[in-house]
């Protein structure tokens, strides 16, 4: 049994040096800048791709798009995929750190007195002045506790975004009696096997240790189909389980308010784990679960911000 333990622990740390040895390759090839700013007496970093094509004549879409607990900005344009995507469809990307490597969900779930919500605001504010950006154009996509602060975010600065997307994580419970003043567009991506953030809602673990409660998925779908009033269901064609041996297909429900067109969509990965459709299986499967590849997430996620723009008082 021992031995089967330091076996399980040891192919962690590979697994883990390996990607930190990879870590400057994510980003190879990609025009990033990376800013500081400094609030309330705290050093915070953020990264601002832009494509090739901009030139600063014509505004631009910005995307900001959010790492996990224990992650960084510097990783996640390869991983997901937005670094390339970013080129080819022409936004400006943002990948900022959570201070500690953690978003501070809802002002108070992991770290106190760190005011992430700020921190966004101040972001928006830099690139707006630096940069031709289409105010009505600004999304957030993030994963696991960076999905968390992509529902903050919807909640707390429903004025700014048009749209979210959401993957491997619920709605925290201490967001639940949040009422978003403006109407924000929400995808959601959960894996029903899910090892660390529970589809069926109740406590995150993460190597044993609960980091916070969530809703399940289909309260979090509930929570923004009420807060949207998205009371219109559209019929949506479910992706072909074109990759059968990857033990995971692909539902989707969607709805829509039918006077404005927000939308709120769920992409259930039925077999799914902690992972990002599409990507790499980043840890092994007992850690966080399979990687559906019958989909690519960050491909339908544009494809889903594409269609929402906001609508600015």
């Amino acid at each position: 049994m021992l031995l089967v333990v330091k076996k399980k622990f040891f192919l962690i740390l590979i697994t883990l040096f390996l990607v930190f040895l990879n870590d400057t390759l994510y980003s190879a090839g990609f025009n990033i800048i990376r800013k500081e700013i400094v609030l309330d007496g705290l050093t915070r970093v953020y990264r601002v791709q832009i494509p090739a094509s901009y030139d600063g004549k014509k505004p631009v879409p910005l995307l900001f798009v959010l790492h996990g607990g224990g992650g960084t900005g510097e990783r996640i344009p390869k991983f997901t995929g937005f670094g390339d995507l970013c080129e080819k469809k022409g936004f400006v990307v943002v990948y900022p750190d959570g201070y500690k490597n953690v978003w501070n969900i809802a002002s108070g779930l992991f770290l106190f007195g760190v005011d992430d919500i700020k921190f966004f605001k101040v972001m928006i504010e830099q690139i707006l002045s630096q940069y031709r950006i289409d105010k009505t154009l600004i999304y957030a996509a993030g994963i696991s506790n960076g999905a968390m602060m992509c529902f903050t975010l919807a909640c707390r600065m429903s004025d700014s975004f048009a749209a979210i997307a959401a993957v491997s994580g619920n709605l925290p419970v201490i967001l639940m009696q949040e009422k978003p003043e403006d109407p924000v567009s929400v995808l959601i991506i959960n894996g029903t096997d899910d090892p660390i953030v529970p589809y069926n809602g109740g406590s995150i673990k993460v190597f044993g240790r609960e980091r916070g409660r969530v809703l399940s998925t289909e309260e979090t779908l509930n929570f923004w189909i009420k807060a949207n009033n998205c009371i219109q269901q559209i019929s949506v064609d479910n992706p072909p389980d074109t990759v059968k041996d990857d033990g995971s297909y692909v539902e989707i429900k969607a709805f829509r308010n039918p006077l404005n067109g927000v939308e709120v969509m769920l992409y259930s990965i039925k077999g799914g784990g902690h992972t990002w459709p599409g990507a790499v299986q980043y840890l092994p499967e007992y850690i966080i679960g399979k990687t559906n590849k019958d989909i690519n997430a960050s491909e339908r996620i544009w494809e889903f911000f594409s269609k929402h723009k906001k609508d600015i008082k």
